[in-house]
Order: structure tokens, then sequence, then C-alpha cells
């Protein structure tokens, strides 16, 4: 009994299934037909029909990346903002020519209207360093600004240069590079202490 029941039940399920495939084949096969009848019709039709791809432009949410290499550390630095006004609805063309009339040491490297980055070079260190060096006759830190020049952060009044040996003063004179907030500590206590 229980056999019969669990044949029937098979035979009832292989059966709608077969239904179903063959159901399913005949609408696709009508959508298809139709689809290509629709294609013919608009051929045939009107032969003035110009199709128009719209071109990637730089929307309010496009996202501009910069990437700058700085030569003398090595340091690759990116940046990302959203589009300014002045850059919203460019083309890649009309980008590229904001680039050469603006910013001429920049050059694009992809453009989508999702992100568009763009990259530089600078012969100087990045904005993440710091200088030890000398500052009216005493022990200064100075920070590092876009255009590689030196900033003063800190001047220690207290710790006249002309204290130390003749080495270390042509190296303050110099300026000694520093890669961190704790090696500018370590070397900063070698002079100060």
């Amino acid at each position: 009994m229980k056999r019969n029941r669990f044949m029937a039940i098979f035979g009832f399920c292989i059966v709608f299934f077969i239904m179903s495939f063959y159901l399913g084949y005949q609408l696709m096969n009508l959508s298809i037909e139709d689809k290509d009848i629709a294609e013919h019709q608009n051929h045939t039709g009107d032969e003035d029909i110009e199709i128009v791809r719209e071109e990637n432009r730089i929307s309010p949410n496009t996202f501009i990346e910069e990437r700058i290499h700085y030569k003398d550390c090595g340091h690759l630095i990116s940046n990302s903002e959203l589009a300014q006004n002045e850059v919203v609805n460019l083309t890649r063309d009309e980008y590229e020519d904001y680039l050469n009339t603006t910013y001429p040491n920049l050059r694009l490297v992809s453009f989508s209207n999702v992100r568009v980055v763009v990259f530089g070079e600078r012969n100087h260190l990045c904005q993440e360093h710091f200088i030890i060096g000398e500052h009216n006759g005493y022990i200064a830190i100075f920070n590092i600004d876009e255009n590689g020049g030196r900033v003063l952060y800190k001047s220690f009044t207290d710790y006249p240069i002309s204290l130390l040996i003749d080495i270390d003063q042509e190296k303050l004179k110099e300026g000694i590079v520093v890669n961190s907030e704790e090696e500018l500590s370590e070397i900063l206590e070698n002079f100060i202490s």
C-alpha cells in the first residue's frame, strides 16, 4: 500500500516536471519570436534612427582620487574626495583639458562616473615627515608643507645649537629628516638631554 502511494506521488511529480519544462520552453520560444518581430519592424520601419551612447560624465557623487608620489621619501599618498562643482558634468576629454590647464603636474589615470584617478609626482618630502633643524640659533622642529617647504612647528629656545659639538651643529643646519613621532622623540632626546 505504501509502495503504491509512493509510486503514484513519484509519477505525478515526473509528469508535473515534464509539463512545466514543456510549458516554460513554449513561453520562452514565444518571447524570443516576439523580440525578433519587434527588432525586424524597427530595422525596416525607420532608417533614420540613431543609436546614442551616453558618455561617462563626472557627477556630484563621483570621487576624485589624487595619488601623489614623493620622490625624496618614496611615499605614495592618496587623497579622495567628492568632485568639486567646477568639474561636475565634464567628460573624460573635458576633464583632461581641465587638468592640463589647471593642474599641469597631474595626469589622468582612470575615468568613470564613479571614480576618477589622477597621478602626479613631487621632488620633495611628503607632509608625513618632520625635520629637526635650527631656527635663530636654537633647536627647532619643522613640518613639511604641500610644496616641500619647511614650516616652523616648535623652537626650543632653552637649547641653543652653539652648545652642541660641530658635527651636530652641521647636521641641524642641514636638517635631520624624521619619519615618525617616535623617531622625533628619540632624536630630540639625544640633543636636548
